[in-house]
């Protein structure tokens, strides 16, 4: 078995600072609605030892994937051994549907499409909920590539079972130069713009979440760029945590997010992911 420390799951898609960052004012995200995660499906609980088995690497070739039911869990794509992969569902207010084909694997990691593939939504879209349920405390980083298209969201966060209890990173295509971190608890939101120094759209770049008992941390290219403890979070030991990846749009997120319209051309809105890792 690999050390935890150095273990990584390899998703791909369309996914400096030593001083904390002051708040921005700006226009703040929806809450997610908590079907997102509360959906009935049966998880399967890791051992309390490791987390190991949902961090190892994961390439695979392109899989088919189901388009039936709402919650893809056919072993033709070998994603759903360590995701829910939501079908044909999501937040009703939304203007997208989770879509099991949005969904993309390569040898390279994971892409999640923007698109039309949704009968019941104007757009479809697509989420990676892990199967994990012993998460705890520690340091969770995943490489994206986002995209500077008005209205596109990529989303890299924590959720408790609650739905109003979240530890959040987003990229919106309103301003791909910028990241939204946030805090939910009991429902209430805490976000804070960041600004990158560089555009998210245009290449690769790693994200992540420092996740203590007594603070949050999170840091763009293994930098620093923003801390608090004001916002205490669950317990991950009283309550399960999932590790969540999206590709989103809605339009009511127009002032925060942008309108979204998928472009002509042909050109693809989608969010890439790859090198999911934890360490303790």
């Amino acid at each position: 078995m690999k050390s935890i420390s150095t273990l990584s799951l390899a998703l791909i898609a369309t996914l400096a600072l030593s001083t904390i960052h002051p708040t921005t004012a700006a226009a703040l995200p929806q809450p997610l609605n908590s079907s997102t995660i509360n959906d009935n499906t049966t998880i399967s609980t890791a051992a309390t030892t490791s987390r190991a088995g949902f961090f190892e690497s994961l390439q695979f070739p392109s899989p088919s994937t189901p388009t039936t039911g709402n919650h893809a869990t056919s072993t033709s794509n070998p994603l759903t051994t360590k995701f829910i992969i939501p079908n044909e569902t999501g937040p009703s207010s939304w203007s997208c549907s989770y879509m099991a084909q949005s969904i993309t694997s390569t040898s390279q990691g994971t892409s999640i499409a923007i698109g039309k593939k949704s009968h019941r939504k104007q757009f479809s879209c697509g989420e990676l909920i892990s199967r994990e349920t012993n998460l705890d405390y520690g340091r969770y980083s995943v490489d994206m590539i986002s995209t500077n298209t008005k209205g596109h969201v990529s989303g890299f966060f924590l959720i408790a079972p609650d739905g109003a209890s979240e530890i959040d990173i987003e990229l919106t295509g309103l301003d791909s130069t910028v990241v939204w971190i946030n805090v939910w608890k009991n429902g209430a939101q805490h976000s804070i713009k960041i600004p990158l120094g560089f555009d998210a759209s245009k290449g690769w770049h790693t994200y992540t979440i420092e996740w203590r008992k007594g603070y949050l941390a999170w840091y763009v290219d293994n930098k620093l760029v923003h801390k608090r403890s004001d916002v205490a979070t669950l317990d991950p030991r009283k309550n399960l945590y999932k590790l969540v990846l999206n590709s989103w749009t809605n339009q009511g997120n127009d002032q925060w997010a942008g309108r979204f319209s998928l472009p002509s051309g042909g050109k693809e809105v989608k969010t890439q992911f790859r090198n999911l890792r934890y360490s303790p």
